[in-house]
């Protein structure tokens, strides 16, 4: 592709060289730069590559795009533009040929719940005959191939070269869980979705010197997914929603609860199945759709989550058969994630805050387990808030706590752990403490009562644990699956 093709949708202005040189990769690594690419200078907290004009000049990169002047070798075309992570999504757009404009998109943001919306919508539009691709926590999903991913939101390249080979494998929708980072990062500033849903904001996550200044660009940042879409679907019933909304220009519906709502959730039941020993939820939606819905997932969290994804679906023109075949077979990696179930079960979900742990371990109580028995850490270099929290919902919830290791980053986990104790302290609940994430699942499963519902959170469909920088290969559910065939424990395995 062509300079000049590159930059048709690009304010800039031309410094050196020729704008139809040839360009066949993009890249802003300076350690990855191939020959022939384009190479986007960026000014990070720790590391400007503007420095590195040379370096990539010499690995053979034939554009370099900066928002300062810069001095490249002679033949080496140089592009100012105002502000380059502004400008990045919107040449990884153009390299990759706009693929968005191929696909219905969907982009889900919010506190809490943006998985699980994601792959409910997803799954409710496969039920109905569409080709799906998502992009989000358990990572690019397209066909049956699934391609990790470093951040829930990618970097605009990969964002686009996953939109790309979606579009190209036959996929009609595309579904994005867009991180409040992702946002202020313009990781997806390159298309305007047709569909944005607004789940939730809770204050205390987020902010902190690595993340968000405050809870006012937080929430400012969630409120820029609507403005880069056509629609919305905004959760009514927030207690943020006034302040989100004078943030929002764009068409906007509402769903939730309350009698204001486009579409309205009532008549919520808890079911039981007895044959399968499993939980759910029954509602009845009402507003610019009648419609009975039914979730195979316990937790009235999900009342809200499953309403998100049928609000967007009808608007789609999407059956309520499609709607309930899909909510009725829903499995989520690493939400509610029953990887086991024999005499006693084990369930993997990523609650890693105090809101999520309550909600999981009440969801879990809907098993009806003899005993709910809670394996736990929590992470280093993130609000202390968290660790109290989680400490108190555990040992208020579970029936036994084990307190073990999370992602202790940098620091120690002793030093975690006195955090945990504020919240545990608060409460009368039994607990235990074995450091080693390892050990503590050993001894959950080895030590298991018939009847129990063991849970281990924090790191859900993750596949390492970082300690002091290294993230080590480790996977919750694989561990599990590991301990029950050492034991030769009889049941289902996932």
């Amino acid at each position: 592709m062509k300079i000049r093709e590159l930059l048709e949708r690009v304010s800039y202005r031309c410094l050196q060289g020729s704008l139809d040189q040839e360009i066949t990769g993009y890249s802003h690594d300076n350690r990855q730069v191939e020959e022939g690419d384009m190479f986007i200078c960026i000014k990070g907290a720790r590391f400007d590559t503007h420095q590195c004009v040379e370096e990539v000049a010499a690995k053979g990169a034939r554009m370099i795009v900066a928002e300062r002047a810069v001095q490249a070798p002679e033949g080496v075309t140089v592009i100012l533009v105002e502000d380059t992570r502004k400008a990045s999504p919107l040449l990884a757009a153009a390299f990759y040929g706009h693929p968005a404009e191929r696909l219905v998109t969907v982009g889900v943001t919010g506190s809490k719940g943006k998985t699980t919306v994601t792959h409910m919508l997803a799954d409710i539009l496969r039920a109905s005959g569409k080709k799906v691709g998502t992009i989000g926590t358990n990572g690019a999903i397209i066909g049956d191939h699934i391609y990790e991913l470093n951040n829930t939101t990618p970097d605009a390249q990969e964002v686009q070269m996953y939109l790309r080979m979606m579009a190209d494998a036959g996929c009609t929708h595309a579904v994005v869980e867009v991180s409040s980072q992702g946002m202020k990062q313009h990781r997806v500033d390159g298309f305007t979705f047709d569909y944005g849903i607004w789940t939730n904001i809770s204050e205390g996550d987020h902010i902190g010197p690595n993340e968000h200044k405050d809870f006012e660009e937080y929430l400012y940042c969630k409120a820029m997914l609507l403005e880069h879409s056509k629609l919305g679907f905004v959760h009514v019933d927030d207690v943020h929603v006034d302040a989100l909304m004078k943030y929002v220009t764009v068409p906007v519906l509402f769903y939730g609860y309350d009698a204001k709502a486009d579409y309205r959730a009532c008549h919520v039941q808890k079911t039981y199945c007895q044959e399968t020993k499993e939980p759910g939820l029954s509602f009845h939606v009402e507003g610019k759709l009648t419609a009975d819905i039914h979730v195979n997932m316990p937790g009235e969290f999900n009342v809200m989550n499953a309403l998100a994804a049928v609000s967007v679906a009808d608007v789609m023109g999407i059956s309520e058969k499609a709607m309930n075949q899909a909510l009725n077979h829903m499995n989520i990696k690493g939400r509610i994630d029953m990887v086991y179930r024999g005499a006693f079960s084990v369930c993997v979900d990523f609650a890693h805050n105090g809101y999520s742990t309550r909600n999981l371990l009440e969801a879990l109580r809907e098993y009806r387990p003899k005993r709910l028995v809670c394996v736990f850490g929590a992470d280093g270099n993130r609000s202390k808030s968290r660790r109290y929290e989680m400490g108190e919902a555990s040992g208020k919830l579970a029936d036994l706590s084990i307190v073990t290791a999370g992602h202790n980053r940098y620091e120690r986990f002793e030093d975690i752990l006195k955090d945990i104790h504020v919240g545990l302290d608060k409460t009368m609940g039994s607990y235990i403490v074995i450091p080693d994430r390892k050990q503590a699942i050993r001894y959950a499963i080895e030590h298991a009562r018939e009847g129990d519902v063991i849970t281990i959170i924090g790191l859900g469909h993750e596949s390492y644990q970082e300690e002091n920088g290294i993230k080590y290969p480790h996977s919750d559910t694989e561990f599990v699956k590991q301990v029950i065939q050492e034991l030769g424990l009889e049941g289902d395995k996932k």
